[in-house]
């Protein structure tokens, strides 16, 4: 008597219909027959053609897997694969033993592979050869406008060969969330070009003769315990710039302990008597020595004597210069009532947070903090022609319409739920360094395209941080200056070899409208497109990339390097 293991594998098939310059998913309006309702009718069908289709004299091993839609797991996957195993077992009475998912789990972890990697034929034969499976049983979901559809296809390990198949059309119950297709760009010519805008910059101080026209002032904020002195000063270098040379002392730098009523940060705020009434924003570069978060700022005072302040955040690269354009649309107005006047002076200034730069894995090594900013040609610009409409960012020019934020969460802090349910607050011992960086790269599908990386180095602690079942997340969060009344949607190119997944969340910072969703990620460009009306013309946007438990697996087996990057391009309205 010849034994077969099947091993279940469900993957995604997109199928499309071409029209330029975008592909779009085909969406089917009218029920076709045999079309099956709820998920428990699924579940038997598929396990009653199953069975029937490897019915005779054979006895077998089956492992139920994963199902899933795009390289990522399928919203009813969990559902599927707990009423599988129970049906097909006992559709098939003693011919038939059901693998449990823990088995399966194992493989894929001790390979370091991920639910992505699933789409490859050599690594699904390879999983079933390794569970001793001699045939596999591989499903792919299409989503199909008001139902879906399952095409199964059983596979012979040994040969490769389909040995059987069959399709099943159908439609979840209300209370479960429904898979969604993206839409994929077509790379040749599938991406709109948008191409970058000149401007003229005007250059108020350079800071490079014996005499300068602005002189800086500073001054630091600070309260709590932890925090023993704090102090600032401001020069001009031999070489040409101006700086903020900051320090500070702690009785301890551990944010466990006290830190809950203790924060710090430096100001730096230069006092122009410019004329910014027919210009487009502020221009400076900046090199933050050791450091990577800031805020820029403008400021005025009206002539009540209220003090008005917009603010920019920011994540930089540290030890290096960056040459910035931010227009003045941009900025959040962070104080109670009042418009800038910019036909009458404005200040240009500079914020530095401790604890946020501590965060982002800076200033740990000490108990006494020292460093520097430097800033050097402070100026106006003022763009040659106007942006199109609705564009939030492009990434084709020098000018930075939505200053972001890139950080990770969980990698210092976390809160462990699982001995209450109040929570209870731990250090993340398992993540030992980090390394975040922004890059601007040639060559994308519309022109220069944005990169966001990183580094994390991990060891064996981080196993605790896993069983709370916490994750690492990486958020990008960025400010649009856009109004957004006279549009539909927000649509976006992004891609990445390391997340399968992103949370979006969009909020009007005006009006307090909010929204969010989310959307599947692979390796290939893909065009989000998202319907949002009501936001303010002030609205802050951000992605949260789920860090994959398998790749933090992967990199404690090799060296405990774990690297990670996203793309991102042409950031939109429509």
């Amino acid at each position: 008597m010849k034994c077969y293991s099947v091993l279940f594998l469900t993957i995604l098939l997109v199928t499309a219909c071409s029209s330029a310059p975008e592909t779009q998913i085909d969406q089917v309006s009218s029920e076709p027959e045999n079309l099956i309702h709820g998920i428990d009718s699924l579940v038997n069908s598929i396990a009653e053609r199953t069975v029937s289709l490897l019915s005779g004299d054979v006895s077998r091993t089956m492992a139920v897997y994963y199902f899933t839609v795009d390289g990522r797991e399928s919203n009813i996957s969990d559902y599927l694969i707990t009423g599988l195993t129970t049906e097909i077992a006992n559709l098939s009475g003693n011919e038939t033993t059901v693998v449990s998912r823990q088995g399966l789990d194992r493989v894929m972890s001790e390979q370091s592979l991920m639910v992505s990697d699933l789409v490859s034929e050599e690594t699904q034969v390879s999983i079933g050869a390794l569970l001793g499976a001699d045939v596999i049983l591989i499903g792919y979901i299409v989503p199909l406008g008001d139902f879906d559809k399952i095409n199964i296809q059983i596979i012979e390990v040994e040969s490769g060969a389909v040995l059987g198949g069959f399709f099943l059309n159908y439609k979840l119950e209300d209370g479960f969330l429904r898979d969604t297709a993206n839409e994929t760009i077509v790379i040749d010519g599938g991406a709109v070009q948008v191409a970058g805008v000149t401007t003229v910059k005007t250059i108020y101080e350079n800071f490079d003769g014996s005499v300068v026209s602005l002189s800086p002032s500073h001054y630091e904020e600070y309260w709590g315990e932890r925090i023993l002195y704090a102090s600032a000063k401001t020069g001009t270098s031999e070489e040409g710039y101006s700086y903020l040379q900051f320090e500070a002392e702690f009785d301890s730098i551990d944010i466990m302990k006290g830190w809950e009523d203790s924060d710090l940060n430096f100001y730096l705020i230069y006092r122009t008597d410019w004329n910014a009434d027919n210009q487009d924003g502020i221009s400076f570069d900046l090199f933050p020595e050791g450091f990577s978060q800031l805020s820029a700022f403008i400021q005025q005072t009206d002539s009540s004597g209220e003090q008005i302040t917009r603010m920019a955040p920011m994540s930089l690269n540290p030890d290096e210069w960056i040459e910035m354009q931010i227009p003045f649309r941009t900025f959040m107005d962070i104080s109670e009532g009042g418009k800038i006047d910019f036909s009458k002076p404005i200040s240009i200034g500079f914020a530095i947070p401790y604890l946020d730069n501590f965060t982002a894995g800076h200033f740990r090594n000490s108990t006494v903090l020292e460093s520097r900013l430097r800033v050097d040609n402070l100026g106006l610009f003022k763009l040659n022609e106007p942006d199109p409409p609705g564009l939030i960012e492009a990434y084709e020019d020098d000018v930075t319409r939505a200053p972001a934020v890139f950080r990770i969460g969980g990698s210092y802090l976390y809160v462990d739920y699982s001995e209450s349910d109040a929570g209870v607050k731990k250090r993340n011992e398992g993540v030992e360094s980090k390394i975040l960086r922004t890059s601007l790269i040639e060559d994308g599908p519309g022109g220069r395209f944005l990169r966001l990386s990183g580094e994390l180095k991990v060891n064996n602690k981080i196993q605790a941080f896993l069983d709370s079942e916490e994750d690492l997340y990486v958020i990008y969060s960025l400010t649009s200056g856009v109004d957004w009344k006279d549009f539909e949607s927000f649509s976006m190119l992004i891609r990445s070899d390391t997340f399968e997944a992103c949370y979006m969340e969009i909020a009007g910072l005006d009006n307090g409208e909010y929204y969010s969703a989310d959307f599947s990620l692979n390796s290939s460009w893909t065009r989000i497109n998202k319907p949002v009306s009501s936001m303010s013309q002030s609205t802050r946007i951000q992605f949260i990339f789920a860090i994959p438990r398998s790749s933090v697996q992967r990199a404690l087996r090799k060296d405990g390097v774990l690297s990670f990057s996203v793309d991102i391009d042409q950031i939109m309205l429509q």
